[in-house]
């Protein structure tokens, strides 16, 4: 598989989702953030109007991004620069780039906000950045070709999908050590961990199924199959669905988590990629990098109640949280 991948080949989503009942606009951070590939731009959503209302430049090719805890600040992976934007979300301006490896793509914040996690798919590493002095601190080994990353709900453990070698790297993120490499389907491109950190779901591209890794033994517990091409998984909050981007399909599989089993397809836009939520409308947010737009399902009936135009190949989401 040739290394020098693009977007094509997968993205990677990290945020946690959930259905939720809507709640008073004062009450949270309103914005999602798009990364949009060809233009070099992050659009910015207005998620209780379903509308853009800033473009913010960033580096070239940005694939991968990420809000902090707080949702005062958006990281974003530019891949063909080798370095992260940070954007302060009150004025919508960059305020650092920060070098990392060869073709960074992923990107999570660690539940405190100290640490942003970055994915070098040509170094097969980890950047780990101290994010009070917006520098590099660390640079961890994991596996070959390592697009997602995601952690757990107390920060622990950190996951990467590792697409060369099907497997995903758990590293310790005290000790610095690789703890497992636990075998996945082919081409694991996404992955999220679930709210309590006792599943990973794993979005297998090659294989067009996702793996559930049971991380307390860090071995696949169950494999569910989804639609063509599965490329990005996001878990809701709850534990109680699964949400999974079909790249080829154009659709949304949504799996029950008790059950192991998809119980609806969603049609969305074309390619569709990372997914993300507001937590308080519990609405499920879906880049379609094949038609430059956004979906917005409503996951109480599994429906799409609004498409949003973003950018120039959108290839990545993120929501910013409760507060």
């Amino acid at each position: 598989m040739n290394k020098q991948l693009t977007l094509k080949a997968a993205r990677a989503a990290l945020p946690l989702l959930m259905i939720a009942v809507a709640l008073p606009a004062a009450a949270f951070n309103k914005n999602a953030y798009v990364a949009n590939q060809n233009d070099n731009t992050v659009s910015v959503i207005d998620t209780t109007r379903n509308a853009v209302t800033a473009s913010i430049p960033v580096g070239n090719s940005p694939l991968g991004i990420a809000v902090s805890p707080d949702g005062g600040k958006v990281y974003v992976t530019n891949a063909s620069d080798n370095t992260v934007s940070v954007i302060k979300a009150a004025t919508n301006t960059v305020i650092a780039s920060i070098a990392v490896g060869n073709f960074p793509f992923g990107v999570t914040v660690s539940p405190d906000g100290r640490s942003a996690y970055v994915t070098n798919a040509n170094d097969n590493t980890v950047s780990v950045i101290d994010t009070a002095s917006y520098k590099v601190v660390d640079s961890l080994p994991v596996g070959s070709l390592p697009f997602g990353v995601a952690t757990g709900p107390g920060g622990k453990y950190l996951y990467t999908a590792n697409v060369v070698e099907n497997t995903v790297s758990v590293l310790d993120t005290r000790t610095k050590q690789l703890v497992a490499t636990v075998p996945v389907g082919t081409s694991p491109t996404g992955l999220d961990v679930g709210p309590f950190g006792a599943r990973v779901y794993v979005a297998n591209q090659g294989s067009s199924n996702v793996s559930v890794i049971d991380t307390s033994t860090n071995q696949v517990k169950y494999t569910i199959a989804t639609g063509n091409n599965s490329d990005a998984v996001a878990a809701s909050l709850f534990g109680t669905r699964a949400y999974v981007s079909n790249l080829s399909d154009s659709t949304v599989s949504v799996i029950d988590a008790t059950s192991n089993k998809v119980i609806a397809t969603v049609p969305v836009g074309a390619a569709p990629g990372p997914l993300a939520v507001s937590l308080p409308l519990g609405r499920v947010f879906v880049t379609n990098a094949g038609s430059n737009t956004v979906s917005v399902i409503n996951p109480i009936n599994n429906k799409v109640v609004a498409t949003v135009n973003v950018g120039n190949n959108p290839s990545a989401i993120a929501v910013q949280p409760e507060i």
